[in-house]
């Protein structure tokens, strides 16, 4: 039931975010009724009105750091029951999370010409990539993460090729923002010179498949010389309340990939800087 009524709420906020400004009040009171009652829920401006973003503080004095969450676009619908159970468990254990929805890829009809269909892509693009980067001014925590689910990996990576170099990206299940063009994923992936962490399940379901692929995604960074390049395989369900095992594996791969990372990073740099400045010449 909670399920279902999740599914029933993100379809209202897609409807009353079309509306503008004047739905802000109405979109938080629909959205209390459904989240837990120590989330807090933002209303963000952009050009085309207004969207909501879920805020859910660490349990921990000094939080280890800040994570946006970014849904799946082609699941707009579930974007509470596809990114709850995780944004509560890494609150539970330490990072501020903050979670949004991105809007939906425009579909093509017959009422479209292909100059008005590229107009609205080119729109879509463009608040996309605006709300992602509204959605990292809002985090102020000096370790930042994006974990980007289906097709919302590329447009994080893209983001992040203009952004600062510090915040690092795990990717689930990644998808290409556009089938038509699926290679793009690999072109920003293997851009970016951060840590990238890749979770995936393979074969899809329903016959479906993921192109590219986890061969070729980790193919290609091995090309790119890619060292800070983790993939791995999730042996859970991926979304939903069935995620105990992914959840336990996000928080591994964070542990071992990013905090024991920045640990050992932080031990050596002193040792860097223990450089002899003494004049050439002068050594005993």
């Amino acid at each position: 039931m909670l399920n279902i009524l999740r599914q029933l709420m993100g379809w209202m906020i897609i409807i009353i975010m079309s509306f503008g400004a004047s739905a802000s009040t109405r979109l938080e009171t629909e959205l209390r009724r459904v989240v837990p009652v120590d989330t807090d829920i933002v209303i963000l401006e952009e050009a085309q009105g207004q969207f909501p973003a879920l805020m859910q503080s660490a349990v921990r004095a000094e939080p280890l750091g800040a994570i946006l969450l970014l849904t799946d676009t082609q699941s707009q619908q579930q974007w509470l029951d596809q990114s709850h159970a995780i944004r509560i468990h890494l609150a539970d254990h330490g990072w501020l999370t903050m979670t949004l929805p991105l809007p939906i890829t425009p579909v093509k009809t017959d009422l479209h010409s292909d100059e008005v269909y590229d107009e609205l892509l080119n729109q879509h693009q463009q608040q996309v990539i605006s709300r992602i980067q509204t959605g990292l001014q809002q985090l102020d925590e000096e370790r930042i993460l994006i974990l980007a689910m289906g097709r919302s990996a590329e447009w994080a990576a893209r983001v992040l090729q203009d952004n600062n170099p510090s915040i690092r990206l795990i990717i689930i299940n990644p998808r290409p923002a556009d089938d038509q063009h699926p290679m793009r994923l690999l072109d920003h992936l293997t851009a970016l010179e951060i840590t990238i962490i890749d979770l995936y399940r393979e074969p899809y379901s329903a016959g479906k498949q993921a192109i590219p692929d986890a061969r070729l995604r980790r193919n290609a960074m091995i090309q790119a010389g890619h060292a800070n390049y983790h993939q791995q395989v999730i042996k859970d369900a991926i979304w939903g309340n069935e995620t105990d095992l992914l959840k336990r594996q996000l928080r591994g791969v964070i542990n071992t990939y990013i905090i024991l990372a920045d640990q050992k990073r932080a031990q050596q740099a002193p040792e860097a800087l223990e450089v002899d400045e003494r004049p050439p010449g002068v050594r005993r």
